[in-house]
């Protein structure tokens, strides 16, 4: 409770009295703006939610062949070893799907924006992809049209959708290269051993898959939450600047759906940490710290979690708390690159983007 309490003040303490009014429409059609930005969120959102449920498909499959499949050293083909050949057969359908999803998102960006001239896209007083440019050659993309737009924020949603899961689930990548699939390009293996507990305690093995099952499944949910309340906030904001200028009518209308909107961001974080408890409890802390069991060892020691103020992990609780604040920054990241005038748009109802401490860049402090 004290961890949810603070959420709620730190987010309650950034609200800024007073919003400003928005800025003069220089577009020639506005509406195309807004039709482009629209599908930029709601593609964007479709993909992250898509693919993180792919990732978990192949990695939960991979997971539960070395945590509660018995080895068999007189067969001819080991249990372990003929489970882990039908995870690659599910991972490489996974993987089928993401590259799917990532075609439609592509296709979805190009389809609602391809009306807008290139320009309009790109300025300030447009879709405003100007603002991340420097994220974009982060990237390795130059933007300059329509094309590497698409290609930027198609980029980045691969590679942050991993970093998500990688926080929910530690082993994934580990698990990946195990069963030996190509998903999750941007995922990187923490050094895990490859195995699990099932040759020892096979009832443990059980409960550590049902353990990350719910973790993942909790991470997942507060994601959807982020992404699709922000995202909506964002949506109304933008079709305020472009399609009502100077309408401070709007804005309040506006506000007042962002309050409750983020209210809803807040409900489900408070829950998220409490939830991961309760979820893992059954099971000893040093089982779930250690590489065969979820793997905080690995976390810790690829400092995973010190970006977002947490040092260690002594509790169950402490993990909880890094995967909640990673996922708050990498939602933010996701929308900045689906809604480039997120701080701007944020800051008419003030709010500030980014949206708690722990997502302050250190270099930025």
């Amino acid at each position: 409770m004290i961890i949810a309490w603070i959420v709620a003040a730190v987010l309650s303490a950034i609200v800024v009295p007073g919003p400003a009014s928005a800025g003069e429409r220089f577009l020639a059609n506005p509406k195309l703006a807004t039709d482009c930005e629209s599908a930029l969120v709601k593609g964007s959102i479709s993909f992250a939610l898509a693919k993180l449920k792919q990732l978990d498909k192949c990695a939960i499959t991979t997971l539960k062949c070395i945590q509660t499949v018995k080895p068999n050293d007189n067969a001819d083909v080991d249990p372990i070893d003929a489970c882990l050949e039908k995870a690659l057969t599910r991972c490489d359908k996974a993987n089928e799907v993401i590259a799917n999803e990532e075609q439609k998102l592509t296709d979805t960006i190009t389809a609602a924006c391809s009306a807008l001239d290139p320009s309009e896209v790109l300025r300030a007083d447009g879709v405003g992809f100007e603002a991340i440019t420097n994220d974009c050659l982060d990237q390795g993309v130059v933007l300059s049209d329509l094309a590497s737009v698409v290609e930027c924020v198609v980029t980045e949603h691969d590679c942050a959708v991993e970093r998500m899961y990688t926080m929910a689930h530690p082993r994934a990548g580990e698990l990946f290269d195990l069963v030996g699939t190509d998903i999750g390009d941007c995922l990187d293996d923490l050094g895990g051993p490859g195995e699990g507990v099932s040759d020892v305690d096979l009832q443990l093995g059980h409960r550590l898959v049902q353990c990350q099952q719910g973790v993942t499944k909790l991470s997942a949910n507060y994601v959807a939450s982020k992404l699709k309340n922000t995202g909506q906030c964002l949506e109304d904001l933008f079709d305020c600047v472009q399609l009502h200028p100077n309408d401070q009518s709007c804005l309040d209308k506006a506000q007042q759906g962002c309050d409750k909107l983020f209210a809803n961001v807040v409900n489900t974080g408070i829950k998220l940490v409490p939830s991961v408890d309760k979820t893992c409890d059954p099971i000893s802390f040093p089982a779930l710290y250690d590489p065969t069991g979820v793997d905080y060892f690995d976390v810790v020691d690829n400092e995973l979690c010190v970006p977002y103020g947490v040092s260690d992990i002594g509790t169950v609780n402490h993990y909880a708390n890094c995967m909640y604040r990673s996922n708050e920054c990498d939602g933010e990241e996701l929308l900045t690159f689906s809604v480039p005038r997120a701080a701007e748009l944020l800051g008419l109802v003030g709010r500030q983007l980014p949206g708690m401490f722990f997502c302050v860049p250190p270099e930025d402090i």
